[in-house]
């Protein structure tokens, strides 16, 4: 049970949804609190599956929330179906813009399956392939050309749907060999991808591909964080906006890194991973080549302190248990050493963290939670920090039982808010519900 008051804000079979995983949250300058959420159509498992990109929006510090609004979806039905998964959210103070980052991939391809690949030409157009394995390009207006610039008689419409004249033939997206008129497929890969929000989260635009600004042509799977991204508010790189996301490489071996936007979110860059350059046993690793599955760093979130530091905590396979920390001092382009924050214990799971709004007493707080446990994704924890991360003297648990991936955000009233996820009935797992709960500084320090 939890230990403060909480309530399910999805749960099973809620808007059409017979699951829902993977919370991300923020809080907007207007004090807007905006939960995202993967929408799993039919069952709780990861892509390949019928995933879709969903929020849910309160205006009063999370008291009530209204209605889920489904914001990303493609072709497809069931275990079968396309996925949008994993997302994280992020707001430009600056413009008042809100980002959604999450990944998509195809029918029948989840993190294992994807192919290597950017899925995309030099010049930006998405590739197509038909069943001989001929390559094609997309381009915006619909119209499909030959890898020589040839058009054919093909178009693709918004949804992916595929014409030769007024002929279906297929979509896109499908699992390949599950349409008799299939043509043509988007590459069997992962793609990264963005929306965003001018109104404070009551409308979203269509997705934009970052694929070719962020992704290389030997990662196979990438994708997001996931939980939330920051804006950096000190120093030369002040305004920058930071997405945490991890990828792998051809031996599906896995690292993360930060892609960051110094132009408003009109374009993308990926900084290196904490793996590159990182000294194990007199080995140099690097993300591209990386073949332990011990030395894999994977889900990540980051903070960045008063000093301009960022510091990035890291989900990672290295088998003591613990989260893994690295520090950027040039806005998250580069790493120094990765280590192990011994005070935080680690099943191998997402975990969140956030820092508290400056008191003007000198302190830095810090808020990190995740299920504090070596071997299983129980005992949710919140903790407390006053210097920066170096110690965590304040920590309470907030579940008792099953707690997954979470995310924290600081309220407008300056409570703070945790969403997680919660699995209440372990015959079935997609007896699994998402709560959202809120809880005090004092309180954390009783």
């Amino acid at each position: 049970m939890a230990n403060i008051e909480t309530q399910a804000i999805f749960y099973p079979n809620y808007g059409g949804s017979k699951a829902f995983r993977i919370p991300s949250m923020i809080t907007t300058s207007k004090g807007t609190v905006i939960a995202g959420i993967d929408a799993r159509i039919v069952d709780q498992t990861d892509n390949p599956n019928q995933i879709e990109m969903a929020i849910r929006r309160s205006v009063d510090n999370g008291q009530t929330w209204n209605p889920i609004q489904n914001l990303v979806a493609f072709a497809g039905e069931g275990l079968d179906g396309a996925a949008a998964i994993d997302s994280a959210l992020l707001e430009d103070k600056v413009t008042g813009t809100i980002y959604m980052l999450y990944m998509h991939t195809p029918g029948g391809i989840g993190l294992w399956a994807s192919e290597v690949g950017m899925g995309f030409s030099a010049d930006g157009r998405r590739k197509l392939f038909d069943n001989k394995g001929n390559t094609y390009l997309l381009s915006e207006d619909g119209k499909v050309r030959d890898v020589e610039g040839n058009i054919t008689g093909y178009t693709v419409d918004r949804k992916g749907y595929v014409f030769e004249g007024d002929k279906g033939c297929g979509n896109i997206y499908y699992k390949k060999g599950i349409d008799p008129n299939e043509s043509l497929l988007e590459a069997r890969t992962s793609f990264l991808q963005v929306i965003q929000s001018k109104d404070d989260g009551l409308t979203w635009s269509e997705p934009r591909e970052l694929n070719p600004m962020v992704k290389e042509e030997w990662m196979r799977f990438i994708g997001s964080g996931p939980g939330c991204g920051i804006q950096l508010m000190h120093g030369e790189k002040a305004g920058r906006l930071l997405f945490p996301i991890y990828f792998s490489n051809a031996t599906g071996h896995m690292s993360c890194a930060l892609i960051y936007s110094d132009d408003f979110g009109v374009t993308w860059h990926r900084g290196e991973s904490p793996n590159d350059g990182r000294v194990i046993n007199e080995e140099t690793l690097c993300a591209e080549t990386l073949s332990e599955h011990n030395h894999m760093l994977t889900e990540s979130q980051v903070i960045e302190l008063p000093t301009g530091e960022l510091r990035y905590y890291l989900r990672n396979h290295f088998g003591i248990q613990r989260t893994a920390v690295a520090t950027s001092t040039d806005g998250g382009e580069t790493w120094g050493e990765v280590t192990f924050d011994m005070t935080l214990l680690d099943p191998i799971c997402q975990s969140s963290v956030v820092l508290y709004p400056d008191q003007g007493d000198g302190k830095v707080r810090v808020l990190f939670a995740n299920p504090a446990d070596e071997k299983t994704r129980e005992k949710g924890m919140v903790r407390l920090s006053e210097d920066g991360g170096k110690t965590w003297p304040f920590s309470k648990v907030i579940e008792e039982g099953h707690y997954g991936y979470s995310c924290l955000t600081v309220l407008a009233n300056g409570e703070i808010g945790v969403l997680y996820e919660r699995v209440y009935d372990y015959s079935d797992w997609n007896n699994m519900d998402i709560q959202f709960g809120t809880f005090t500084l004092d309180w954390l320090k009783l």
